[in-house]
């Protein structure tokens, strides 16, 4: 019975979230703006976990817009770079207190991407995989004709369509995306911040450097974040659905089987965001 309540007490929140949220345009919030997304942010902290997940195949695999879904909502102006992203509502509500905190040690946190559909996705696998896009100043049409190994040089920083945890509305990209600005001094203050703080508020470096605990996947990325108490829920979801013959439908997938990419790359990920 207590279960029930908070779950529509949740609903009852999050509705009055989505309409308090601006689009994504740089809008100048209030101090008191923060502090209703901060409550909001507390409100979700209780009962988080509570829920019973399942996800669709096509919600796994990123085959939906996550405009016309419930569960995601536009991030508001002051938290991300540009306009019209989305996340889950629960990922923003967490976000919005790591933001708060991080902003009171002198931290500026901004979401610089945040959730890709599996026809985002593969308009950029698809962009690197024909040369239309430059990859370490290469085409690879041109000068990787092995597929397979043309694919794995793509997927050092970029996952195939339908494999990518973006999909998911939990995962975000912040403030740069390249490794060497978090070596820079604002940089490493922001990444030595998260390293130390960013678990309080259920977010993980999924892309952590590359060791025994973590052979394989992708390189690592210090800008990627995962909201845990959601994508740890959903990977294992997916690992149990999706099988490599659903990843499909774009230049280069039957790379995937050979490439082994849900164990090596999906699930290759740091022990610790699991």
């Amino acid at each position: 019975m207590l279960l029930n309540y908070l779950f529509h007490l949740k609903k009852i929140f999050f509705l009055f979230f989505v309409f308090q949220l601006s689009a994504c345009a740089g809008s100048n919030d209030s101090g008191k703006s923060s502090n209703k997304f901060s409550e909001i942010a507390r409100h979700d902290s209780l009962i988080t976990g509570l829920q019973e997940f399942s996800y669709s195949d096509e919600y796994l695999l990123g085959k939906f817009n996550p405009k016309t879904d419930s569960s995601f909502a536009v991030i508001p102006g002051r938290y991300c770079n540009r306009e019209g992203m989305y996340l889950r509502k629960e990922t923003i509500a967490a976000f919005i207190k790591m933001y708060e905190a991080a902003k009171k040690e002198g931290v500026s946190l901004k979401i610089i991407s945040a959730t890709r559909n599996f026809n985002e996705q593969k308009t950029i696998w698809e962009a690197k995989w024909n040369g239309r896009r430059l990859v370490n100043g290469k085409n690879l049409a041109q000068t990787i004709k092995d597929e397979t190994e043309r694919a794995k040089t793509i997927l050092r920083y970029s996952s195939m369509p339908g494999t990518s945890r973006h999909h998911w509305g939990t995962d975000m990209d912040l403030n740069s995306l390249e490794n060497s600005y978090f070596n820079s001094v604002e940089g490493k203050k922001t990444y030595e911040w998260l390293k130390k703080n960013a678990a309080a508020f259920g977010f993980c470096q999924p892309y952590s450097t590359k060791s025994e605990n973590r052979p394989n996947g992708f390189e690592e990325e210090k800008w990627h974040w995962s909201y845990m108490p959601l994508s740890s829920v959903i990977l294992k979801e997916y690992s149990q659905k999706i099988k490599t013959k659903n990843i499909a439908g774009f230049s280069g997938a039957e790379t995937a089987v050979k490439l082994n990419i849900i164990e090596h790359y999906v699930k290759g990920i740091n022990p610790e965001c699991r």
